[in-house]
């Protein structure tokens, strides 16, 4: 552990020297053109003066060689140092400017020349501060320095943790659900405060690598004879939209960031029942939240150089739940829930896939949403497992766990327009009911073919026309379906009646006879979310979706058994 710690250490540090050598390197031209502001300003005359050029890999870059002399305190000087920027660079137009200039004062014998008093042999002739270049030196230093300071940090933090988790697994070597520091007893404060941190770091650490291309770009100009340098400002507007998530995660903390989770028995039981109580602290303005049990496997994936993390939702069931005063400014709820058999188990050996058991509590209002998140044991625990009643026992009936009602669900709650037509009564589900998630799928989609567009028109690559621009489609039109797709479904005459559709829609009948089973599922999911939707299955195989985009599976299943109850259909 403490080699694998040392040379990670090592490794860290080799990256964050490289990334502050780098840094200094070009910040030290930038000291001397502030130097330079207080030279004496003389005479000078050019022996020569070049526009040199370099080309590699299809990108061209410029730099200016030359040399002149001048007359200083009654002796003569020669100088080749024309900027304090040596060597060619593409970094906006300024060697090319800089030519330009220079040129036009030797053919004017107009040239100046800065001269050092302190040190006359020490001259140059342009002082132009240039922040878009010191902002790309500093991208080294965020960049490299950055993550070697953070693998360092890491490495020493993961040796820290790896030594206590080593030291509880021989302490508890049969119950797994105490290997982990935050999992000793049946308390469990939310992860409200380490989600701040984190989108904080990630916001600071984007806007740090983000704003010096964005400022280089504003300081050098010339947009229009190279476009695709507006592409750099499409980071610092992501930018933007990193702070207000965090800020929005500050007043969330502020507002709950106390809030704990208390289990009955730790840890949760797969395939039995488990109850615990929800200590909300902070100022709560609804009478009930919305409580949800999500098992999700998370995957990292290499290729190349780029790592992929996925969250895949396996198992997931919610609870809408009443809410009791507990103390002054705290409230309460409690919550019972039956896991089925059969899911995994929480695991984080190979953190390449882990399995996470989350519970959720969330209810929005005035100011900060509620939002709390615990990260929790579940383990299959023989003792705890709920035993299956004898057939001959005629008195002892098993609690329900799956019916609607017995999760509080409720169809009211799906956002659902109710009214009557010569239909009868129908049920509208409108367009805009997941804005946040639609808009912010679009903008992906626009930035991606964006992407794709801009390189095409700068190098003609039909290969990140197709790549980018096959994506920015997709996410936008999955964007546009999500924003725009409604449906209005009505029960008439022992029918069923179903007009749906984005832009253009589609009406479908089905009568009574018909009809094979009104089911739920769900093919598509969004952060922590499973989106439901809503499928008649015909008796001759047809099967055709009435609605989407639905959360809470418990509203979606009472919704379905009200449609069953009008169409007269007893399961």
């Amino acid at each position: 552990m403490k080699k694998g710690t040392g040379c990670l250490t090592v490794f860290g540090g080799i990256f964050f020297l490289a990334g502050l050598g780098i840094f200094l390197w070009g910040l030290y031209a930038s000291i001397n053109v502030w130097r330079a502001q207080d030279w004496s300003q003389v005479d000078a005359e050019a022996i020569s003066l070049n526009q040199v050029t370099s080309t590699n890999d299809g990108s061209t870059t410029y730099g200016v060689q030359g040399t002149y002399r001048y007359h200083f305190n009654g002796k003569d000087y020669q100088s080749e140092q024309i900027s304090f920027y040596s060597g060619t660079d593409n970094i906006g137009d300024y060697q090319q400017q800089l030519y330009s200039k220079l040129n036009r004062a030797r053919n004017q014998q107009r040239l100046t020349a800065f001269v050092n008093p302190e040190n006359p042999e020490e001259s140059v002739l342009d002082r132009t501060m240039r922040w878009g270049m010191l902002g790309f030196y500093s991208i080294f230093l965020v960049v490299f320095g950055g993550v070697g300071l953070g693998i360092i940090l890491w490495s020493r933090w993961g040796a820290k943790r790896l030594a206590e988790k080593e030291a509880l697994q021989e302490t508890h070597s049969e119950e797994p659900w105490l290997w982990r520091k935050e999992w000793q007893g049946n308390d469990f404060r939310c992860q409200t405060k380490s989600a701040y941190k984190v989108m904080l770091g990630f916001a600071i650490i984007w806007n740090l690598i983000s704003l010096p291309g964005a400022i280089g770009v504003l300081h050098e100009g010339n947009y229009f004879k190279e476009p695709l340098q507006l592409l750099v400002f499409l980071f610092p507007l992501v930018g933007i939209g990193l702070i207000a998530i965090t800020v929005i995660y500050y007043r969330r903390e502020k507002a709950f960031g106390d809030s704990k989770l208390v289990l009955n028995e730790t840890p949760l039981v797969i395939g039995g029942r488990n109850k615990g109580t929800v200590i909300i602290d902070g100022d709560l303005k609804s009478s009930e939240v919305m409580l949800t049990l999500t098992c999700q496997r998370v995957t990292r994936r290499r290729t190349g150089k780029e790592t992929r993390t996925t969250t895949k939702i396996l198992w997931q069931d919610d609870q809408r739940l009443a809410v009791k005063q507990h103390q002054s400014q705290q409230f309460a709820v409690d919550f019972e829930v039956k896991i089925p058999e059969g899911w995994p188990e929480s695991s984080d050996s190979d953190v390449n896939n882990k399995i996470e058991w989350v519970l959720k509590v969330e209810q929005k209002q005035k100011g900060p949403d509620l939002q709390l998140m615990f990260e929790l044991p579940a383990f299959v625990v023989a003792h705890r497992l709920d035993a299956e009643l004898p057939e001959d026992d005629l008195f002892v009936q098993p609690e329900s766990y799956d019916s609607a009602s017995s999760k509080g669900g409720d169809w009211r709650y799906l956002d659902i327009v109710e009214s009557f037509s010569n239909h009868g009564r129908e049920y509208y589900f409108r367009p805009f009911r997941h804005k946040a998630v639609g808009i912010s799928t679009f903008i992906i989609g626009l930035v991606f073919s964006s992407i794709g567009v801009g390189i095409f028109m700068a190098e003609s690559s039909y290969l990140f026309l197709i790549a980018f621009g096959g994506i920015g489609l997709l996410l936008l039109s999955i964007g546009l379906h999500v924003i725009f797709f409604k449906s209005r479904i009505a029960v008439s005459s022992g029918a069923l009646i179903c007009r749906k559709g984005t832009l253009f829609n589609k009406t479908y009948r089905f009568d009574k006879s018909d009809i094979q089973s009104i089911s739920r599922g769900s093919n598509m999911s969004s952060g922590d979310k499973k989106y439901y939707h809503i499928a008649v299955n015909s008796k001759d195989g047809r099967k055709e979706v009435i609605a989407k985009y639905l959360l809470n599976s418990n509203d979606v299943d009472d919704f379905i058994q009200h449609l069953n109850n009008e169409l007269g259909r007893r399961l």
